[in-house]
């Protein structure tokens, strides 16, 4: 073999081999991920069973098989509600509803199957929130809900990210100029080694390393308006390192998607002396 094709061969080698570490362990900003384990009614483990995976909004599946140790895992899921659907043969479909998937974590989820008798469907139609099993990432979610309903002098998000543990900021203010960015501390880690990042990419001011600001006419990215944000996630300590360079806070942020049905909303914000 020649020198340089052997080198070419290496090369793929370590790709797939990088590729295939990032896939398996590693998290990619804006998404989520449903993981577990499928096993019979004596609690042994179900090999090569059909993980079906659907979006509740929008319908869009994804389907994997367990592995010879009956666990599998979804990967790359954007936030929502999901459907599991669980097939084996000589077992009962399974079927969970209302799977909440978060930004940046794995939601776990252990399936039973039962025997499978004529006409027979196992459907579990509520569940309660698990315990984070798949990571000891530590931080906060703030849902549509909380975007919604909480007050923004501003309507600037960044104005409730210090609703994280071990997250501080100011007092916001309607008076200063601009929108009122708020640029947080987290765990005693300055502002400036905070990393932002909306849909995955990166929403930092270029000048310095924090959330974008238009007081200053500062380089940056816009606030995008809270109607328009799904939910964000503030991770404070032991995020991977598909998050990288950040010591201090990473705020990862979803916008909202569409569904398979019609749908539309409309807002107006004015502020002056009317009012």
């Amino acid at each position: 073999m020649k020198k340089s094709s052997l080198q070419a061969w290496i090369a793929m080698l370590a790709l797939a081999l990088v590729w295939a570490s990032l896939s398996s362990s590693g998290q990619t900003p804006g998404t989520g991920a449903i993981s577990g384990s499928v096993s019979d009614p004596a609690n042994k483990i179900v090999a090569r069973a059909e993980v079906l995976a659907v979006n509740e909004a929008t319908h869009l599946s994804r389907t994997v098989t367990t592995t010879a140790a009956g666990l599998f895992e979804v990967p790359l899921l954007l936030p929502g509600s999901y459907i599991l659907t669980v097939k084996a043969p000589g077992f009962a479909p399974s079927i969970s509803n209302s799977i909440q998937v978060t930004a940046s974590e794995t939601t776990s989820i252990n399936v039973k199957l039962a025997l499978a008798s004529v006409g027979q469907n196992v459907r579990v139609s509520a569940r309660a929130e698990d315990a984070e099993l798949e990571s000891s990432t530590l931080g906060g979610l703030v849902d549509e809900s909380a975007i919604s309903t909480l007050p923004l002098s501003s309507r600037n998000y960044t104005q409730i990210l210090g609703l994280s543990p071990g997250v501080v900021a100011d007092l916001p203010t309607a008076t200063v100029l601009g929108n009122g960015t708020q640029n947080v501390a987290s765990n005693g880690a300055t502002p400036t080694a905070n990393n932002i990042q909306f849909n995955g990419i990166d929403a930092n001011n270029l000048q310095e390393n924090s959330a974008a600001s238009v007081s200053n006419f500062e380089v940056g990215t816009a606030i995008p308006a809270p109607d328009t944000i799904e939910e964000f996630r503030v991770q404070t300590a032991n995020f991977d390192a598909a998050y990288g360079r950040g010591t201090g806070a990473n705020v990862d942020l979803v916008s909202k998607s569409g569904t398979n049905a019609f749908h539309g909303s409309g807002w107006e914000f004015v502020r002056n002396n009317v009012f």
